[in-house]
């Protein structure tokens, strides 16, 4: 199945598989204002995944959106050559980073923006999962009736709430939680400009000395602003967004303090149309992906 299928019409039901449960999204794009219509986790009872995919009760299409260890995400520099030999330069220029062999993986890319500024070689994004995984995961939905049109990847997920919330000629940074640490993304444009994983976990929120927990984080996050800088010749970010969890705000007072740019906390109300789930900031960490993925746009480029 090919990453970033682009049609997708009506309300677009979004998941997560977990360790033990299911993180989910249905979002309604054929309003003005895209409207949440449901969001929240499905246990899982021991390996039933089918039983509790089915939960679900998604009657449109479907996307998966898959973990971070079940791909590579690779920045390059774009290979000079006609549009459509791009993926197959791709899939042998990022050969060596892979643990599989390029045959037996599905690839895509991902244009980066270029303002005509910029002087340096365009690059793009390179994303690549195993055939066996992306066939064990659409056997998987089938079974559960699911009408799987999409697979995804957290960091376009993050990008598609970013492009909602971006300003015109200003680049957007976004901290997130998954299961692998702090997710950091930049974008600009509507399109994912960096994304980088932070080895830090959430828990730090519920120790007492937070300054000292922040403090390898924040050199992290300084240090990819100052890379975005150069990269992309003076681009302002215009600030930093925090993604909604528990103790948020302890979080963001722990950054604002040494970050020159402002740190808010993302407020989901203006991405989108909550109404329908008026408590969403009190949603579970990762449905924050799942909603970033059923609010997918139809002319997202790769």
């Amino acid at each position: 199945m090919r990453f970033f299928r682009r049609k997708a019409e009506g309300g677009l039901t979004a998941y997560l598989r977990l360790a033990d449960r299911i993180a989910y999204a249905r979002v309604d794009r054929r309003v003005a204002v895209p409207r949440l219509l449901a969001a929240g986790e499905v246990a899982v009872a021991g390996e039933n995944w089918r039983e509790a995919l089915a939960n679900l009760h998604a009657r449109g299409p479907a996307s998966l959106v898959l973990r971070a260890a079940d791909y590579r995400l690779r920045l390059v520099d774009a290979p000079n050559v006609p549009a459509d030999e791009l993926k197959a330069a791709v899939r042998w220029q990022i050969q060596d980073q892979l643990d599989f062999h390029a045959d037996d993986g599905t690839f895509d890319v991902l244009a980066v923006p270029h303002p005509e500024h910029l002087s340096h070689v365009r690059q793009l994004f390179a994303v690549a999962a195993r055939n066996t995984l992306l066939a064990d995961e659409t056997a998987l939905a089938l079974a559960a009736g699911l009408d799987l049109k999409i697979i995804d990847i957290i960091e376009t997920a993050q990008r598609n709430i970013a492009a909602r919330l971006e300003k015109p000629g200003r680049a957007l940074a976004i901290f997130s939680f998954i299961e692998s640490g702090g997710l950091l993304t930049l974008s600009l444009d509507g399109e994912l400009c960096m994304a980088r994983t932070l080895a830090v976990n959430p828990a730090i929120l519920d120790g007492g000395d937070l300054g000292a927990a922040l403090e390898r984080p924040t050199l992290e996050i300084q240090r990819t602003l100052d890379h975005f800088d150069r990269q992309f010749g003076g681009i302002p970010v215009d600030r930093l967004l925090l993604a909604p969890l528990a103790q948020v705000e302890r979080l963001r007072e722990g950054l604002a303090a040494n970050l020159a740019l402002p740190v808010e906390v993302l407020s989901l109300a203006e991405v989108l149309d909550t109404s329908a789930l008026p408590d969403v900031a009190a949603l579970p960490p990762a449905c924050f992906h799942a909603i970033g993925a059923a609010l997918r746009r139809e002319d997202t480029q790769p």
